[in-house]
């Protein structure tokens, strides 16, 4: 899919950094994959909806036993979101992920899928290597965690999910991404009145660049000399 890359995304290279945020700064690679610059884990970005002001990302760096590390995952999908200006959107679905279980679950929960960890040793002792998934509803991060049977450890990440999903296709899940909204300054209202939408490249704030200079507002005021 072509990605129209503008405020307040920017594309390094062909954009000058005032054209939008530190943390939207975009990099496209020789294959035509955009992914957010300014980031710890290789965020490509799937999809923009600037009416809505949400785009989709899946990480990129993804193997097909990445759900053998849940626990890693599942910490850096928040952590590597928590400075930046964006928010996991609550139409996301939750994929949780059970593992390091402590006792032998046979047979496993409803609704949860066994992960197919094909590296992973297996012990005839109680414990429990591999991990389960199962795919909730719609995301809350507030959500308190009911307890599981077999003391294990539970964690979630975001997902989009798609028509008829469950916890077996814990995969295509992962590999699908999640969806991120954002919240910036009025650049419609800027433009409506003239203006160009602009990014204070040293404070990181938004400006309205008019033809009499800098607004001190969001807008243009052709009155002022």
């Amino acid at each position: 899919m072509k990605l129209n890359i503008a405020y307040p995304f920017w594309l390094a290279g062909t954009h000058p950094p005032d054209c939008g945020y530190r943390a939207f700064q975009v990099t496209c690679d020789a294959n035509g994959t955009a992914a957010l610059k300014n980031s710890f884990l290789a965020y490509q970005i799937v999809n923009i909806s600037y009416e809505a002001s949400s785009f989709q990302i899946a990480n990129g760096d993804l193997s097909d036993d990445a759900a053998c590390d849940a626990d890693r995952l599942s910490v850096n999908v928040s952590a590597d979101l928590g400075l930046a200006p964006f928010g996991i959107s609550k139409a996301n679905r939750e994929l949780f992920f059970m593992y390091n279980c402590t006792h032998t679950l046979r047979p496993p929960p409803p609704d949860w899928a066994p992960v197919n960890c094909t590296g992973a040793p297996r012990s005839s002792s109680e414990s429990v290597l591999n991990p389960f998934a199962r795919l909730a509803g719609g995301y809350m991060p507030d959500e308190a965690w009911a307890p599981v049977q077999g003391n294990c450890t539970v964690s979630m990440m975001p997902v989009m999910g798609y028509a008829g999903a469950d916890g077996k296709d814990y995969r295509r899940l992962m590999k699908g991404g999640f969806l991120l909204d954002y919240t910036v300054g009025d650049c419609t209202a800027c433009k409506q009145s003239g203006g160009l939408c602009r990014i204070n490249s040293t404070n990181d704030i938004f400006e309205c660049h008019c033809a009499n200079g800098v607004s001190d507002l969001i807008v243009c005021d052709e009155s002022i000399t």
